[in-house]
């Protein structure tokens, strides 16, 4: 049970990694720079794209592939 929860919280911080990238660039498509949001939007988005990729590794595994 332990692990199920710890996946649980694992998959959430992915979510909250990628909806704070969504965020980001809703604001850039707005008209903001995006150094202007966050110090160094380039991390930024190689973040997003480690929790999503993660994400979806870790729903293969849950489905047993």
């Amino acid at each position: 049970m332990e692990n199920d929860l710890l996946i649980l919280h694992i998959k959430k911080w992915l979510q909250n990694e990628c909806k704070a990238h969504d965020e980001l660039v809703n604001r850039v498509e707005n008209g903001e720079h995006a150094i202007d949001i966050c110090d160094d939007p380039e991390v930024f988005y190689g973040r997003n794209e480690c929790a999503s990729c993660l994400l979806l590794q870790i729903e293969k595994w849950e489905k047993g592939q």
